[in-house]
């Protein structure tokens, strides 16, 4: 017969290392872009993919980073425009619901070829049933004279 005082502190010990642990959540994704605004008028809809990794602050609250890459096709016959996003991010859960901010910077070239970096932002909500995630978000990357605008659609893995 096994001792009842000694497996109540292991018990107690793996419910205390249980509880005081992050959890950790990785997310790999792509999907399509659809330009918004004055970007609508030099690129068409194009592509992306990426991924996220956070850790449970709290039991509504995620932080981590997120990096991607979009690609847009061009609608003058030149280079496509593309970018680079590397971000922070937050997302609020509520049930199988997240809302999400990242915030961060992204390198992108437009169709006069110049590569430039700057700081963007970009929001969205997403649903996840089992490990399969769909993402909808508002990317945005201001420049000199304007902003790089875009809606990304999403489905990914998270495991």
């Amino acid at each position: 017969m096994i001792n009842r005082k000694s497996v109540l502190p292991f018990v107690f010990l793996i419910a205390l290392l249980t509880a005081t642990t992050a959890t950790a959540e990785t997310s790999l994704f792509g999907g399509v872009n659809f330009p918004t605004g004055d970007f609508n008028s030099d690129a068409s809809t194009g592509w992306n993919a990426g991924g996220y990794y956070t850790l449970e602050m709290a039991t509504i609250l995620d932080i981590g980073i997120t990096a991607g890459y979009s690609d847009f096709g061009s609608d003058n016959g030149g280079k496509s425009s593309n970018a680079w996003e590397l971000q922070g991010l937050g997302q609020l859960k509520i049930l199988f619901l997240k809302g999400y901010l990242g915030m961060g910077v992204a390198n992108y070239r437009a169709a006069d070829d110049k590569r430039k970096t700057k700081l963007a932002w970009q929001m969205g909500v997403s649903a996840q049933i089992a490990i399969i995630e769909g993402r909808l978000g508002y990317h945005q990357v201001p420049v000199d004279g304007g902003s790089i605008n875009w809606l990304s659609l999403t489905a990914g893995v998270v495991f």
